[in-house]
């Protein structure tokens, strides 16, 4: 009687292993999909429609920041220009833009430093390359690790001034590095359709999730460029808020907003999916992960 029993024991713990195994997989599947239901849409595009009439108090008193915030903002700087070692690297300004220096912040948003420099040894071309890696370096080192009063601090650094950065009516711009007001900001109109903004989510949910399912499916050999290809689409969409006139309270600009506070950020995650899919397809005898 001890073997049917033994039998019967191995295929009940077989059949639990398959189990876990497909419960384990269906949470990694779960993991990264977005929350499209009707109820998680509203309620972030409730939370990108309501906006302070002040700014950040975390970051500012009244109009002036808080001179303990711009004094850590340049001793970081500072400390990651003399971490570089290059040479000749000369700061031409250090800028506040986005949501924290406007009527536009909310709780997920973050104090984004923009860092324009120079350098007698480098050409703005060749210098332009090495920023970007120094900019790869700086998030992933720091990323979520600085904060200024609960504020998580992003720096960028530019080796020139494109017309993204340039100043534009209305659209707060804050010298860090003087101290003053490039352009005050002013409460925008509100360009936006609620309705719209549903639509459009619920589209590129549906994108991101398919795709993010399809290579949960089959990681090894799947064609990583089709992360790329979101990217630039989620990208487009967002700029077209600025380009064609409406600007931060367009339906565009608050539609990628809303999408970046669902349950998982969809614009992040399209990226960190892409790194992922890169590393697997270049490494050696991983087989399926």
């Amino acid at each position: 009687m001890s073997c049917p029993t033994t039998w019967l024991a191995t295929i009940a713990a077989l059949v639990g292993v398959t189990a876990c195994a497909s419960e384990s997989a269906l949470a990694e599947t779960d993991r990264w999909r977005a929350d499209g239901s009707d109820q998680a849409v509203a309620d972030v595009i409730d939370a990108v429609t309501a906006f302070p009439t002040q700014l950040d108090p975390r970051i500012w008193d009244g109009m002036q920041m808080k001179p303990e915030v711009r004094e850590a903002t340049l001793r970081v700087v500072d400390r990651i220009v003399a971490d570089t070692d290059i040479a000749g690297l000369t700061l031409d300004g250090v800028d506040l833009f986005g949501s924290n220096a406007s009527y536009e912040y909310d709780d997920a948003s973050d104090f984004g430093v923009h860092v324009f420099v120079t350098s007698d040894s480098m050409a703005s071309g060749p210098l332009d390359d090495v920023l970007k890696l120094l900019n790869s370096e700086v998030e992933h080192r720091q990323e979520g690790k600085i904060t200024f009063n609960g504020v998580p601090v992003e720096v960028t650094f530019h080796s020139e001034r494109t017309e993204s950065y340039q100043p534009r009516q209305g659209i707060g711009q804050y010298s860090i590095s003087e101290g003053r007001w490039v352009v005050t900001p002013v409460q925008q109109p509100d360009n936006f359709d609620r309705a719209q903004m549903a639509v459009d989510m619920a589209g590129f949910i549906a994108k991101y999730n398919d795709l993010a399912s399809a290579y949960q499916r089959g990681r090894t050999g799947f064609d990583c460029a089709r992360f790329d290809a979101l990217d630039d689409e989620l990208g487009a969409y967002r700029n077209s808020g600025f380009v064609e006139g409406p600007g931060s309270r367009s339906t565009q600009n608050l539609s990628y907003r809303a999408l970046r506070r669902l349950n998982v950020s969809v614009p992040d995650m399209v990226d960190t999916l892409e790194d992922d899919c890169t590393f697997v397809n270049e490494s050696l005898g991983v087989g399926e992960r």
